[in-house]
């Protein structure tokens, strides 16, 4: 009956988003959708709010099996991506091939339109590329091109994407050009994507670019109210995506690539965990990018071009990790229960207006976990229960000028004891704290959210433990 139900669902939402994929020509704007929180929503789910915002491109980061079966026969173009933590245990052409077949071979035979195998994600980033954890990319890249061929699978482009910081730290676009140390195999993976006809992939954080950079957070958004601009010979530049997209067309040029197709794997605004992020500055920063994109202006030195990009991200997830900063928990422009957070208009048409409710959730009873506060108990242990309790759950919202870093401290020991009695179904047996009690009176603040999870039956996979995180 559930399946029923789905397929119905989507045959008569299938006009919709046919109908908004012809408002984006020549350039599409697609969105990020990972999976590492506790509580997730189906895929089902996923498809049916996709389908009714109108957004016709989706960023996987784990394909698991039942996930793709979801969007069969959607015309939802697909990205799917190998994992660092599965390509370090490839060992011979043929795991790459038995997994470009079973996950997307056979699911292109389904009715699943993908556009693109990412393989691996930011290998060039510093932090990952100086501890030499993984440095296989272009024996990968090029594993991952030969695989589709050998399937027949042309149209589908194999790429890996990059972060900002593979650019040198410049003050002007023109300066552009890759850092040093990765230089050599830069230009190897750029001949690399060049000889298949595959984009350059970026992902532009910006709230941690502006503060990395000392600019004036204002630089960040395109309805700059403050002064700060970069002039670079005779172009101006007023908002830091231009700047950074630019200094990217620089080293491109650079390195013999000019005309290189990009692609903006990932952009968006986080809402919480970090000094700026909030929901206004993100509905203000997506209104100002979308209405940029539905311009066609391009940049001073691709101008007049379409900008196809990925919006970060769909939901929240509570499980990722938080090498750039807590904010990187806080990217979903929906809540994990599917409620949208702030307006935003997919179909690039600038109404004021919220997305779509992701519709079949069930929220768990109003009942939170606290901490009773009484002076009676060990110190040490509280302490203890409450960093554990922040370890195994998300209290990232504490991050300076985050919505819950004015919080006392027995306030915090709520908060986080909450926060690990949700993830375990409201089961203070499983946790077993110092102090805790439940209650059925919203311990919330005025600024502070302390939140309900939902109820799903979702799992990342069921298969082995290599893959299982896919």
């Amino acid at each position: 009956m559930y399946k029923m139900i789905s397929s119905l669902s989507i045959s008569l939402l299938m006009p919709l988003i046919l109908f908004c994929g012809e408002i984006h020509v020549g350039a599409y704007l697609g969105i990020n959708w990972g999976r590492m929180a506790t509580q997730k929503l189906v895929p089902s789910m996923v498809v049916n709010l996709l389908l009714q915002n109108g957004i016709s491109e989706l960023r996987l980061f784990q394909p698991s099996f039942h996930v793709l079966d979801a969007f069969a026969d959607t015309n939802i173009g697909l990205i799917v991506t190998l994992q660092e933590n599965y390509l370090k245990n490839v060992f011979e052409q043929k795991q790459i091939d038995d997994y470009i077949h079973e996950r997307v071979k056979v699911y292109s035979e389904k009715g699943v339109k993908f556009r693109y195998v990412y393989v691996g994600n930011e290998p060039f980033t510093k932090s990952l590329y100086m501890k030499k954890q993984f440095n296989g990319t272009i024996r990968y890249l090029n594993m991952t091109r030969d695989a589709l061929d050998k399937f027949n699978l042309p149209n589908i482009k194999a790429t890996t994407p990059h972060f900002t910081d593979v650019l040198t730290n410049v003050t002007k676009p023109s300066e552009g050009d890759f850092r040093e140390d990765i230089k050599g195999k830069m230009l190897e993976f750029l001949d690399c994507i060049n000889r298949t006809g595959a984009p350059f992939v970026i992902h532009i954080f910006p709230i941690y670019t502006v503060y990395r950079y000392g600019f004036d957070v204002d630089f960040a958004f395109f309805d700059n109210k403050s002064k700060f601009k970069i002039v670079d010979g005779n172009n101006s530049y007023t908002n830091l995506f231009t700047f950074i997209y630019d200094t990217l067309v620089s080293a491109l040029a650079k390195a013999g690539y000019g005309d290189m197709e990009i692609i903006v794997g990932q952009i968006g605004w986080p809402t919480d965990g970090y000094v700026s992020a909030s929901e206004p500055n993100a509905e203000r920063f997506h209104r100002g990018l979308l209405q940029y994109i539905a311009r066609k202006e391009g940049t001073p030195l691709r101008p007049n071009k379409d900008i196809n990009m990925y919006l970060l991200g769909l939901t929240d997830e509570n499980m990722v990790v938080t090498d750039y900063g807590p904010y990187q928990r806080h990217w979903g422009i929906y809540k994990h229960d599917g409620i949208p957070k702030y307006k935003i208009d997919f179909t690039l048409q600038d109404r004021d207006v919220k997305p779509s409710v992701a519709k079949g959730t069930v929220r768990m009873p109003n009942r939170w976990c606290a901490f009773d506060g009484k002076t009676d108990h060990n110190e040490s242990l509280v302490l203890q229960d409450y960093e554990y309790a922040c370890e195994k759950s998300d209290c990232t919202a504490f991050g300076a000028g985050a919505t819950c870093d004015n919080l006392s401290f027995t306030e915090k020991v709520s908060y986080a004891y909450n926060m690990l009695c949700q993830i375990t179904n409201q089961d203070l047996r499983k946790s077993n704290l110092s102090g805790a009690t439940m209650t059925t009176n919203n311990p919330s603040t005025p600024d502070c959210d302390f939140p309900i999870e939902i109820l799903t039956a979702e799992v990342v996979d069921g298969g082995s433990a290599l893959t299982r995180r896919y």
